[in-house]
């Protein structure tokens, strides 16, 4: 029979720990910069999601100048609109439309997937999704103009 020294029995318990990655959480925000590279509009982009109550809801999209005004509008007049998220929309667009809702300010991915897992399943509509595969679908993403901060 052999004895082991002390120490051996730390470092095969320390061998056995493995270090996790730390996890990758980037901030997103749509990006007029992205959405011109894609060739879209983010006036005509923006101003479909324009609600009820919003003072430009009414002028023509000529009359419609600056992408931070029209966001602005959608932040302080979202919450009178009860259809503004919907849980049966599709994943991009309810990211789009929260970032909207928070005056586009910077999102975190951690925060992004809280909302879609947490706040918009439904038992009828149960929104499973990894992180990661969130972050793929962001980062892949030519419609919308998502981009990390």
């Amino acid at each position: 029979m052999t004895t082991q020294e002390p120490d051996a029995e730390e470092l095969a318990a320390e061998e056995s720990v493995e270090e996790q990655p730390e996890k990758e959480n980037p901030l997103f925000l749509i990006s007029a910069d992205r959405l011109k590279g894609l060739e879209r509009s983010p006036v005509h982009l923006i101003a479909g999601r324009l609600t009820a109550d919003s003072p430009s809801k009414s002028k023509s999209m000529a009359e419609m100048g600056d992408v931070k005004v029209l966001i602005r509008e959608i932040s302080q007049n979202y919450k009178n609109d009860s259809n503004f998220i919907r849980s049966d929309m599709p994943l991009q667009e309810i990211m789009f439309r929260t970032l909207l809702a928070r005056n586009n300010r910077p999102m975190s991915l951690t925060d992004l997937h809280y909302e879609l897992t947490e706040r918009w399943a439904t038992p009828i509509r149960p929104i499973v999704i990894t992180e990661e595969r969130l972050l793929r679908i962001l980062d892949t993403d030519t419609y919308y103009g998502f981009a990390r901060k």
